[in-house]
């Protein structure tokens, strides 16, 4: 099987395991320190995700371009980066690549974001080291539950 399938593959089930998500009402994360990178040139998106996360308890940071998210992915060190892929001056791809090639952010967990439901974006992601692919407009819901998942995985001890 191609590299392309598996990655196909993998997309798929990744998809249909979404649409098990419960829809019930989410609870606010209690006395998380988590802190959320959100890197989009829309200051709507932005407003948006932080009013959102900032309700379920997590500590938010807004970056406006690919170049800015790679300075305060440096200097503040986030537990997440949720990454549009359209911006100006270095695009989400682009500053992902950067972030996952160096060793003090390889390891932050990057959702990328797009407007566009494609599956070479998909692939382009699970290439580049994203963890996962959310496609706008974001659902509040599914934004809180897919963080929620993100962080507690990331955060569970790793076997040596």
């Amino acid at each position: 099987m191609s590299l392309l399938s598996r990655l196909s593959n993998f997309f798929s089930s990744s998809k249909k395991a979404e649409k098990k998500l419960s829809l019930n009402p989410i609870e606010p994360v209690v006395n998380n320190n988590a802190k959320i990178l959100i890197v989009d040139d829309s200051k709507t998106q932005v407003a948006a995700c932080r009013k959102w996360l900032g309700d379920a308890g997590y500590h938010t940071i807004a970056a406006f371009d690919g170049k800015e998210g790679i300075l305060k992915a440096r200097q503040e060190q986030p537990d997440l980066i949720l990454m549009d892929i359209v911006m100006p001056n270095l695009n989400g791809f682009q500053a992902t690549r950067y972030l996952k090639r160096q060793a003090s952010t390889k390891h932050i967990p990057i959702v990328l974001i797009s407007g566009e439901e494609q599956s070479s974006g998909r692939i382009w992601a699970k290439k580049l080291g994203a963890c996962c692919f959310m496609v706008k407009p974001m659902n509040k819901d599914k934004l809180i539950r897919l963080s929620q998942r993100i962080l507690v995985h990331d955060s569970t001890p790793k076997s040596t």
